[in-house]
């Protein structure tokens, strides 16, 4: 391929100069553009001396030549030192665009840099220019992507597809006020069904998911088959609690053919949350037929408390080849918080193949049964002698600590808790229960520590974040920087009822009465049982904002409950 290839330049050399030919023609003999005087075969004629430099254009052309060769014979670092060689507009958009992709598919390193220079050549390029910015994305460079594409738009402020792609990376990188007012400045005769759908994001990026629900319907009327704006759409039906809406979006997902382990799975859940177990286990028989998909589901149905459903499921896979060990753990689960059976349950857990990696969990499940079976020292026992053979194990380990706790040896649980943290840096749990574990015992400036430095190397755990949002926000200290903890916790895991009290505890200490209102209310009826902390919350957030009768009911639901701080509550309930 190479030799055909400069056979090729000397075609080109030959009809630029006469005095270029024989010697550009020489020097593609040796398989270089230029070089030393060597002997000419041709006796008797004379040779005029090689130019040692050729042309802008002759080199824009050799490296013109060089870049096809590159990517007809796979060769990176050809292609790129080609690309470097490109002077002027020889290699049209097209070509740059072609070179990026094939070296974004195999997934080279290169691909930014030679971006980089197609740009210089073609600036306003808009195929390229938006390659680079989903590019730079992909590399973790959204913030640049931004720039770059923030500054094409500024260059050309009616291209609705560079537009498009702006509104996108604000999204991506959580701008949704941005996205939401850059697709404001998009006409209504260019309102297509993807403008829909980004707009869509960006309101549900802000929690307005009520008012994204109408765009997304929108979209899929107008295209059907869009299956991320599908996705979206029943994904804030759930978040709305329209279970029945978000199911007939997810069968659409089926008919489609997308994802269908996932989607099963989705229908799953939604039929249970809407009380329906045998419409549930429909959905389950439609799925694969695989181990991981059924206890995945098994679980679920546990989740719910249907529990002869999940026993069903899981003893038809007794009789299938291979039963995984988790099949044995969630019987003995289910035989023991649903039919308080210990024996029944400890006869499953000794089923667990010894060698498995099952083992372990089956043996901290036999001392978790043991220790609520009020057989707490000899659960102890069970952990330390496990441990003996899996030291430093992260699941025994909390164990121990938590088994200590029950037993109130404090000094000794929090003396372990120190030791296991050490022993195991890298376990945000063992770090979380160490801070809350201070925190029992009342050593909160310590707690807090611990569980700051857990956000400094977790940024995203959800727990953590909650935990010293919620503390700054009862002693009333740096309120927004809590607010913004708290925030963050309820976008990593939505819907959380202790983080949703958190998040509007945390907006009434602002002062932010309406808000905070709002919020606790969805705390409320996000907790699956009568909470008397939420409640006592939504008694004082209520009497603020004037709902006394809010207020009243909630004081006397909190009374129900027996907390310690009953008689506190009894005086703001008669102070109403």
């Amino acid at each position: 391929m190479k030799n055909k290839t400069i056979l090729l330049l000397c075609s080109v050399l030959l009809s630029g100069s006469l005095s270029l030919s024989l010697l550009g023609c020489g020097g593609c003999a040796s398989t270089q553009l230029t070089g030393g005087a060597s002997a000419h075969p041709f006796q008797g004629i004379e040779v005029l001396p090689e130019e040692k430099d050729l042309s802008p254009a002759a080199r824009d052309t050799y490296a013109y030549l060089l870049y096809m060769q590159a990517l007809s014979d796979g060769n990176e670092e050809l292609l790129l030192q080609a690309a470097r060689q490109m002077t002027g507009g020889t290699l049209p958009a097209k070509a740059w665009l072609e070179g990026a992709l094939w070296l974004d598919s195999r997934h080279s390193d290169k691909v930014l840099p030679l971006l980089e220079l197609g740009l210089q050549v073609w600036p306003d390029d808009l195929a390229l220019n938006l390659f680079n910015a989903e590019t730079l994305a992909a590399h973790d460079q959204a913030g640049q992507a931004l720039e770059r594409i923030q500054a094409y738009v500024t260059r050309h402020p009616d291209s609705l597809d560079a537009r498009l792609e702006l509104i996108l990376l604000l999204v991506k990188t959580k701008k949704f006020a941005e996205a939401e007012k850059h697709v404001g400045r998009i006409t209504s005769g260019q309102r297509t069904p993807m403008v829909d759908y980004y707009h869509a994001r960006a309101l549900i990026g802000m929690q307005r998911r009520a008012e994204a629900i109408p765009l997304l319907q929108k979209a899929v009327q107008a295209m059907p088959d869009f299956v991320e704006a599908l996705v979206e759409l029943a994904y804030a039906y759930e978040q709305q609690k329209q279970w029945h809406e978000a199911r007939a979006v997810y069968e659409k997902l089926l008919k489609l053919h997308v994802s269908e382990q996932d989607i099963n799975l989705r229908l799953v859940y939604l039929s249970l949350r809407l009380n329906q177990p045998e419409k549930a286990l429909k959905y389950l028989r439609n799925g694969p037929d695989s181990a991981a998909f059924k206890l995945t589901a098994v679980s679920m149905f546990m989740e719910s408390r249907h529990y002869l459903q999940a026993e069903r499921i899981l003893k038809a896979m007794l009789d299938e080849p291979g039963i995984p060990p988790d099949v044995y753990l969630m019987l003995a689960s289910i035989a023991q918080d649903q039919r308080r059976d210990t024996d029944m349950a400890l006869e499953w857990l000794s089923r667990v193949p010894a060698p498995s990696q099952a083992a372990v969990r089956a043996e901290g499940l036999k001392a978790q049964i043991l220790a609520d079976a009020g057989k707490e020292q000899e659960a102890l026992a069970s952990v330390r002698s496990l441990q003996q053979r899996h030291a430093n194990n992260e699941t025994l380990l909390l164990l121990e600590i938590r088994l200590l706790a029950r037993l109130h040896k404090q000094d000794e649980a929090l003396a372990r808790a120190r030791q296991a943290v050490e022993a195991v840096p890298a376990s945000t749990e063992l770090a979380f229960t160490l801070g809350s574990l201070l925190d029992s015992l009342g050593r909160r400036d310590e707690a807090m520590k611990v569980m700051r430095k857990l956000i400094d190397e977790h940024p995203d755990h959800y727990q953590a974040l909650n935990y010293v949002g919620y503390t700054l926000a009862v002693q009333g200290k740096d309120l927004d920087h809590a607010l913004e903890l708290l925030q963050r916790a309820d976008r990593l895991a939505p819907d959380q009822f202790f983080i949703v009290d958190s998040l509007a505890w945390a907006l009434f200490r602002l002062g932010r009465t309406d808000e905070a209102l709002q919020t606790i209310r969805r705390a409320v009826a996000l907790a699956a049982t009568p909470e008397a902390e939420i409640l006592e919350h939504y008694g004082d957030i209520a009497a603020a904002a004037g709902q006394k009768d809010e207020a009243r009911k909630a004081y006397e639901q909190a009374l129900k409950l027996k907390p310690a701080n009953a008689d506190s509550l009894r005086q703001r309930l008669g102070d109403l």
